[in-house]
């Protein structure tokens, strides 16, 4: 073979490989096209499926952004409003406790000095009218008995009070 006939074939299977890349490059424009159909219908069926529930979400959305600013607004000063409240009854609930417990601590020294008066009047009463009362019942249990015994000696006869005074001394 000659180079001629060497470049007759070459020039052929590059006509060749030229005409079978367009085929490919013709299939493939095909595909392309259907895949372009394909994927605008289904553009078409989303368009007809989601966007009315897209519409009605964004204006449902739409519709609730202002109530729902109106609800965290009135949130931010409800909480606000409670942190002032919080705060005055903390300071109030210790000013009550600090108070209760200075009125306990007075109430606890009242009760320890009116137990003091009451154990020194006690003392008092102990050493200025019972230990003398004591002592005058003692004495006049004492005259009582000798009366008793001066009275009865005069009534007995000797025998029987020498009798009963050795009765007491035993």
């Amino acid at each position: 073979m000659t180079h001629e006939g060497l470049l007759t074939v070459f020039v052929i299977v590059t006509a060749l490989a030229v005409v079978i890349q367009a085929a490919i490059l013709f299939a493939m424009f095909q595909a392309l096209r259907e895949l372009r159909e394909a994927v605008i219908r289904i553009e078409a069926g989303i368009k007809e499926h989601f966007h009315p529930a897209l519409r009605s979400i964004s204006s449902f959305v739409a519709a609730a952004r202002d109530p729902v600013a109106a609800i965290l607004g009135n949130l931010a000063d409800i909480s606000g409003v409670l942190r002032e409240r919080t705060r005055a009854a903390d300071v109030v609930a210790a000013e009550v406790l600090e108070r209760f417990r200075a009125e306990a601590v007075r109430a606890d020294e009242l009760l320890i000095v009116m137990m003091q008066k009451l154990q020194r009047a006690g003392d008092a009463l102990e050493r200025g009218v019972l230990a003398p009362a004591r002592e005058l019942s003692a004495l006049l249990a004492g005259v009582r008995r000798g009366v008793e015994v001066f009275l009865r000696r005069q009534r007995r006869p000797a025998g029987e009070r020498a009798q009963h005074e050795e009765q007491l001394f035993i």
